[in-house]
């Protein structure tokens, strides 16, 4: 058995071997063993083995895991869903002050601290992530999510918005602004071209009128992708050499690029390229043009995927990592700009 099919079948303690057996050879099967050990972490974790997930977390970190924020954030998320709230507020502070300045990490630590319900605790590291964002002119595009999940916990504790919010809800505006100076390459309202419905789309479902109307991004899945790039020239030009994996990506940190710039991106709407094909022709639409409108028809139908889901839920991507493992470490940023 192959370490993806123990861990796909959910045979944890047979992928664990077969990572451990392969650490000491030179051949690793084409595997690299930090992001396996990293994989299995989470594994572990969503079954509640949270011992078993610390220890194949700290075997990924010994063997280079990386990124932002430092990996064993997520081992002090570990022992907060176990129940030791020290022991996680103990490896929060090492991290915060080797680095204080990774935003992510305060990300990190709130959102777990929201997730378990530690709401003074989630507004407090929320903050100090929204005061770094806007003390550092907001690189990540990370701020409007700080925001917008610690009001959420202002409200859970009864509290009204407080003065940081209100500075934030003052700062994020100048911030787009001055964005789209800086980088006049990417223009919202091209990318909202591609993104609003058309003004006679059905409204999503449950809406009531004075409400914000959310958007859906159309959104090819695994095999509708490559079928897509092989039917229109449009879309080849742009990703045929682009892999679905990096697409997805891409579309991950342009919803947060565009929800940064204030644009309610609420889900994501697959687009399956038979179903696809007929509605533009029922509609007279051409395929390479519509795709926006399928988006908003797909989401008042409700087939759409609501985003963002839960840092430790399945990602929307369908890779059934998690979000925060896959798509979710993807910054903000338009869909084309890679970050060269």
């Amino acid at each position: 058995m192959s370490f993806e099919q123990a861990l796909k079948d959910g045979e944890l303690d047979t992928a664990r071997a077969i990572l451990d057996e392969l650490v000491d050879l030179p051949d690793t099967e084409g595997l690299w063993l930090p992001e396996c050990y990293g994989d299995l972490a989470q594994s572990y974790d969503r079954r509640g083995r949270h011992d078993d997930a610390i220890v194949a977390q700290e075997r990924a970190i010994a063997l280079g895991w990386g990124g932002r924020p430092d990996p064993r954030s997520d081992i002090a998320e570990f022992h907060l869903r176990a129940g030791r709230a020290e022991q996680a507020a103990a490896v929060w502070a090492e991290l915060k002050a080797k680095d204080p300045d990774d935003v992510w990490l305060y990300n990190a630590a709130g959102l777990s601290y929201s997730e378990v319900g530690e709401h003074e605790l989630a507004v407090a590291w929320l903050g100090e992530g929204l005061e770094l964002a806007m003390r550092t002119e907001e690189p990540e595009g990370i701020a409007a999510q700080l925001s917008d999940v610690r009001r959420r916990r202002l409200q859970a504790l009864g509290r009204e918005l407080d003065e940081l919010e209100h500075r934030g809800g003052e700062f994020l505006p100048h911030w787009r602004a001055r964005a789209r100076k800086r980088d006049p390459r990417f223009d919202l309202d091209e990318a909202l071209r591609d993104a609003v419905p058309p003004g006679d789309a059905p409204l999503p479902p449950g809406h009531r009128d004075g409400e914000e109307i959310p958007f859906a991004l159309a959104w090819f899945p695994a095999g509708e992708y490559e079928r897509a790039i092989e039917r229109w020239p449009d879309l080849a030009e742009d990703w045929a050499e682009v892999p679905h994996d990096e697409y997805c990506r891409r579309m991950d940190g342009h919803i947060k690029w565009m929800r940064s710039n204030g644009v309610p991106v609420r889900a994501v709407a697959p687009i399956l390229v038979d179903e696809y094909t007929a509605w533009c022709e029922e509609r007279g639409e051409e395929p390479e043009d519509a795709r926006a409108g399928y988006a908003a028809d797909r989401f008042a139908g409700g087939a759409a995927i609501a985003w963002p889901p839960g840092r430790n839920a399945p990602c929307w991507c369908g890779s059934r990592r998690k979000y925060k493992k896959c798509c979710g470490a993807a910054a903000a940023r338009p869909m084309h700009d890679t970050g060269a």
